[in-house]
């Protein structure tokens, strides 16, 4: 099996599609990566119960750490085009972090080895310098890069399938909706469509608006 090295590409766009802005290979796959993700929970008044619950919130975005890129200008390893450690760096930053003139901002980064496929934006970029010529020209390096998910909240939601009816959700109302369907629609059960108008204050429970933003809370069944 031949070696795959990891790839780092740039894109004008979140969900990383059409061409690559540009693209730089890592010049020795990292040891290890870290990725961290977190969920939101917030407390919220529950229905039957004063004492409330945690309601979730939502899924926060998810970051890469990619420790320890190794860049070498002895010899050892070849610089893949690069000059020496300063330009491989060089060209890894303008992938990675640069200002773009055409977005005003920096790209949206996707980074895929093996399984991994992670697509976000750099937070972060640290290089530490360990080796040097008589001159103070570098010799080695390693690069430590933060990057923080760009997955848009639509796709968030799909992820955490957050369709139990032990979960607050937010609904918005469409033509032909009433709250009885609605009720069925979340909870499997349309009698709690009064508990539904009282949690949302409707003064009227038959004349739904379109576009109405309605909450549905963890009930006790």
């Amino acid at each position: 099996m031949s070696l795959v090295k990891l790839l780092l590409q740039s894109y004008n766009n979140p969900a990383c599609t059409g061409s690559a802005l540009g693209s730089i290979n890592a010049l020795v796959n990292p040891e290890k990566y870290t990725k961290n993700n977190s969920v939101n929970y917030e407390e919220e008044p529950e229905i039957n119960n004063p004492a409330g619950s945690l309601a979730f919130a939502g899924v926060a975005s998810g970051s890469l750490n990619l420790n320890g890129l190794m860049v070498d200008g002895t010899g050892v390893i070849p610089l893949l085009g690069a000059s020496s450690v300063q330009d491989y760096i060089s060209k890894l930053e303008k992938v990675v972090y640069t200002y773009n003139g055409d977005m005003h901002k920096p790209p949206f980064v996707k980074v895929t080895w093996g399984s991994l496929i992670f697509k976000g934006v750099c937070t972060q970029f640290n290089t530490n310098y360990t080796l040097f010529k008589p001159d103070g020209t570098a010799l080695r390096a390693t690069v430590d890069i933060t990057l923080k998910s760009t997955i848009d909240n639509k796709t968030k939601a799909k992820e955490a399938d957050n369709h139990s009816p032990d979960l607050t959700h937010m609904r918005v109302v469409k033509a032909g909706d009433t709250l009885p369907l609605m009720s069925y629609q979340i909870y499997g059960d349309s009698a709690y469509y009064l508990e539904i108008a009282r949690y949302n204050k409707l003064d009227n429970i038959y004349h739904l608006k379109p576009g109405m933003q309605l909450y549905f809370p963890p009930l006790k069944k």
